[in-house]
């Protein structure tokens, strides 16, 4: 029997399984709509037009049209800002889960940083950064921690946005498929969302409801396929 072969490439962040492309299990989860994120950019772009106005009255701004067509793109830089802030606090945290590295950090990073070491001490580390497939379902991605709390498993995602979302507990059942395909961890008790903001506040969230997470994972799935086939017909 031949060996199957998996294997992530870094550069182009793609996980590949006998030399084919798998489906990133965030990729999929892109078909879950976020109402939340229209007001967020809109209020994006009406920001940096206010921060970039000429006031020329108590009640009249002058805009310039480069600054309205600056705006549009306002919330992608935004994003992109926080997205790489977002980055650097997962590999310090990879960093400490694989290796016990301390980082030398200040300000918001120190702070997010800090918090995470409350909420670990105590706790065991069993893996961090494991890169999971399932053939079955044809994906892979990454679960960021797999920890012990009082004898039991626990899948843990580390997230910096501005809340936790139905759609992370989906995305750490599609690692527990894995990881239950690849025969590692076949009793998992449920997921945590450490949510580390970088207004420097934590919110912590669990799930115990592994079935209906997978079942949500798996509808999304099937959204997904179904709209790349019908994609590729018209």
């Amino acid at each position: 029997m031949t060996k199957e072969t998996f294997v992530f490439d870094e550069a182009k962040h793609l996980y590949f399984l006998d030399g084919k492309p798998l489906t990133g299990t965030t990729t999929v989860l892109q078909v879950i709509a976020k109402p939340a994120l229209i007001g967020w950019a809109a209020n994006q772009a009406v920001e940096y037009v206010i921060s970039h106005a000429l006031t020329s009255g108590p009640e009249t701004i002058i805009v310039k049209r480069t600054v309205l067509e600056e705006a549009r793109s306002a919330h992608r830089k935004k994003k992109e800002k926080a997205g790489d802030w977002g980055t650097i606090l997962h590999k310090h945290i990879e960093n400490y889960c694989k290796q016990g590295t301390m980082p030398i950090l200040d300000g918001e990073m120190k702070e997010a940083f800090g918090h995470f070491m409350d909420w670990i001490a105590g706790k065991k580390i069993l893996q961090s950064e494991i890169r999971v497939y399932s053939r079955d379902l044809w994906v892979g991605g990454t679960c960021d921690v797999v920890v012990e709390i009082d004898g039991k498993v626990w899948l843990m995602d580390v997230k910096t946005s501005s809340g936790i979302y139905p759609e992370a507990f989906a995305q750490m059942a599609s690692y527990d498929i894995c990881l239950g395909e690849m025969g590692l961890y076949p009793s998992v008790e449920g997921y945590i969302v450490l949510n580390l903001k970088k207004d420097g506040t934590m919110e912590e969230k669990r799930s115990v409801s592994n079935e209906d997470n997978r079942k949500f994972f798996k509808a999304a799935l099937s959204i997904y396929r179904l709209q790349e086939k019908i994609k590729n017909t018209i």
